[in-house]
């Protein structure tokens, strides 16, 4: 096979050229993805989106580039982003999942109204500020393994109890502190019992 000829046609948009290449280098393509994920479906996805990415940026195609090469980097690309979007769900489902275990602790015949409604300002948070609330605050994790765990600064996780805090003080103006702590340790022991 004369692949810089190939390539060259490849990159005026020859779609024989392209099928040629296609045919010559997707079954070492395939088995370079095999062995890094170990999936027949995923390594096979890998090299249809490789091969669709050369296609669409064939012009962009250095001639004198190792096609060989330019193909590996790119199915180790899809296989490496693959990775990468699994752990990302992962932990997505991992902090949903906290959030319903500590929400689903309470029966509604056990909620008191301002229960309620401390739940409903928390649900109101932006995502960020209510996952650091409840994992600080609620979980009673420290700053720093909390910061840890999601990855900011723990000025931020400071920052976003006091927005919470704050959110929840404005909510409840007509409470007096000593009426919200009582409500505030219920749901904390609720949540470790």
């Amino acid at each position: 096979m004369d692949t810089k000829e190939d390539i060259l046609c490849l990159i005026e948009g020859d779609a024989k050229a392209f099928e040629r290449i296609f045919r010559y280098y997707s079954r070492a393509m395939f088995f370079i993805a095999m062995g890094l994920v170990n999936d027949r479906d995923i390594a096979e996805d890998a090299v249809q989106e490789s091969f669709v990415y050369l296609w669409n940026h064939r012009k962009q195609i250095d001639p004198a580039y190792d096609i060989q090469y330019y193909l590996k980097q790119s199915v180790r690309n899809y296989i490496f982003n693959y990775f990468r979007h699994q752990n990302i769900e992962k932990k997505h489902a991992e902090d949903l999942n906290r959030e319903q275990q500590f929400w689903g602790e309470y029966a509604p015949e056990d909620c008191s109204e301002q229960i309620e409604r401390i739940k409903k300002v928390i649900f109101s948070l932006p995502e960020e500020c209510r996952k650091i609330f409840i994992m600080s605050v609620l979980e009673g994790m420290s700053y720093a393994d909390t910061a840890t765990a999601l990855d900011v600064s723990i000025n931020t996780v400071k920052t976003q109890v006091k927005i919470a805090y704050r959110k929840l003080k404005t909510s409840f103006q007509e409470c007096s502190l000593d009426e919200l702590v009582p409500i505030f340790i219920v749901i904390i022991l609720k949540f470790f019992l």
